[in-house]
């Protein structure tokens, strides 16, 4: 069963292009996914209060259609049936009937006091409807070639606007950094961005933004300062 929630898309949602950006279509599917917690009963905050939170593993957003302000659409999202610490959920997004966004992710579920995964089936969470799961164009798994240089291409600063009641930045601001560091943004359009997140980036942190292309794609991945991976990401695009 998918949970739907409706929304009026803002001018101030879209980006240079009159198109909704990748940070505020990521922002609809995660505020319908909240909404669906919060719905069926066990809310963001109710586990954040029991000290346990979902954390985003990885995620693919296809972007197959472009979406404009003012435009009228449906947001789904469903969870299905995941594996060990794993807990996938999908969206998709709909404008009269078409659909014009989707995404597939992959969440663990994390004891913040204790730092330790929690695995399935450890707290009840039957109550989430699931459904079948989606199959987007491309894969979850990012990939960046081995032998792809990668550049440092600029250091971002993770600041008060960035972060969550976790204390580390949100993913859906993510999408926002990536863009930020993408030459001619305003030349193209991102049609698919797939996103990986070994390592949360806490309110303060500089991170190292390193970036390399290949074709009509390029590769992301940000550094902590104690070295570690934050995020990596592929981005595939084609011209306006």
């Amino acid at each position: 069963m998918k949970w739907t929630e409706s929304y009026k898309v803002k001018f101030h949602d879209t980006d240079v292009n009159e198109i909704l950006s990748p940070k505020n279509t990521l922002k609809f599917m995660q505020e319908t996914a909240m909404l669906q917690m919060k719905g069926v009963g066990t809310s963001y905050e109710e586990l954040f209060n029991q000290k346990k939170a979902f954390l985003l593993s990885t995620i693919r957003l296809e972007f197959i259609s472009p979406i404009y302000a003012y435009d009228m659409i449906s947001v789904d999202t469903w969870a299905q049936e995941g594996k060990g610490f794993t807990y996938p959920r999908f969206f998709e997004i709909k404008r009269d009937g078409e659909t014009v966004a989707e995404g597939a992710s992959n969440w663990a579920l994390v004891h913040t006091e204790e730092k330790r995964l929690i695995p399935q089936g450890e707290i009840d969470l039957s109550h989430f409807p699931i459904d079948e799961p989606l199959k987007t164009e491309h894969s979850l798994r990012i990939r960046i070639p081995s032998a792809l240089p990668l550049s440092l291409v600029g250091e971002y600063t993770v600041k008060y606007s960035d972060i969550d009641l976790n204390g580390h930045m949100n993913n859906t601001n993510y999408p926002g950094l990536i863009c930020d560091h993408i030459p001619g943004i305003d030349k193209i359009r991102i049609t698919s961005m797939g996103i990986s997140f070994p390592n949360e980036a806490k309110y303060g942190e500089v991170l190292k933004v390193y970036l390399g292309r290949v074709d009509n794609k390029y590769f992301f991945r940000t550094i902590r300062e104690d070295g570690k991976i934050n995020i990596e990401a592929e981005i595939i695009f084609e011209a306006i």
